[in-house]
């Protein structure tokens, strides 16, 4: 299996090409997740709020119960980014993470929590509680503002797969990408003779299941149980890689079969999704499913970014 990280510094994306085929594809902030060491230059007390100057020229917003007074240094991190006339907004309770373990500083008493599916490993436990320790001891330092820890997504990332090879390569130059974009520009895509059509509504995604021109002597519903079985995987990596959400129906095709599809919609569905629930097939038969939605659509991300039409 050939793997590798891509990051891409001028259109400031990132991701994971696996068998010579785009598996994801984010972007990331310059300010997004970062720690800071900012300065109270704002507050509204009516609603234990403050404007902070976290950057040279970058202020957020923070609600906090925590009694700041102008010119006070505060460790905050930001968890949105400002978008037309809105400020950043800032968090108090910063969350640090490493492969293993996540900490935020006030939940859970401070201490590390073992990330889903992770060993238990001390040193990167300790590692954790140490880094939490330091930032709360640059709280009684100066100058504000200051960088004290950079946790942009690329950074979290590139920990997550440090098992991997990262090679620097440009999105709008790649044919694996430039492929992978021309098929996320489509509703309709092809597996071979086999296609599916995905339309990503406001409150649901719709995938129909079509077998083309693809010919066979086998008994119907038997051809049905494998072009829907055949259909498995390939429905659910470009649900992955146009990181849809949210609440999904497939209408596969016909077939009294379609209850033995479960198991391999169940192992896909691990492939390529942390958090799902499966309701299985309707009377009509059409299969319902969930999946935790994790942000903007792809499509939506390479549109604004003019990446596609």
């Amino acid at each position: 299996m050939k793997s590798f990280i891509f990051v891409d510094k001028k259109e400031k994306a990132f991701g994971k090409i696996i068998d010579y085929k785009l598996f994801e594809l984010k972007f990331y902030s310059h300010y997004l997740f970062n720690i800071y060491r900012a300065k109270v230059v704002g507050k509204i007390d009516s609603i234990n709020a403050y404007f902070l100057l976290y950057d040279d020229d970058k202020k957020a917003f923070l609600k906090t119960n925590k009694k700041f007074k102008i010119g006070d240094s505060i460790i905050c991190q930001i968890i949105k980014e400002e978008f037309d006339d809105k400020l950043a907004s800032a968090s108090a309770n910063f969350r640090i993470e490493n492969e293993d373990y996540y900490l935020f500083r006030f939940k859970n008493k401070g201490f590390p929590k073992l990330k889903k599916g992770r060993k238990k490993n001390r040193e990167n436990y300790d590692k954790l509680i140490k880094l939490k320790n330091s930032l709360i001891n640059e709280e009684n330092f100066t100058p504000s503002p200051k960088l004290l820890k950079s946790y942009n997504q690329l950074d979290l990332y590139l920990e997550e797969n440090n098992g991997l090879e990262v090679k620097e390569l440009e999105i709008r130059n790649n044919k694996i990408i430039s492929d992978a974009f021309k098929s996320i520009s489509e509703n309709k895509i092809y597996n071979d003779d086999l296609s599916i059509i995905i339309n990503d509504l406001e409150t649901l995604c719709l995938v129909d299941v079509n077998s083309s021109k693809k010919k066979s002597t086998m008994d119907k519903d038997d051809f049905y149980y494998k072009v829907n079985k055949d259909l498995i995987d390939f429905i659910f990596y470009n649900l992955n890689l146009r990181n849809i959400g949210g609440m999904v129906i497939i209408d596969f095709l016909k077939s009294t079969k379609n209850e033995k599809l479960l198991e391999e919609i169940d192992l896909s569905l691990k492939k390529y999704f942390k958090t799902y629930t499966i309701y299985g097939f309707t009377k009509m038969g059409l299969f319902e499913l969930s999946i935790k939605r994790r942000g903007e659509s792809l499509r939506k991300k390479l549109k604004e970014r003019e990446l596609i039409n």
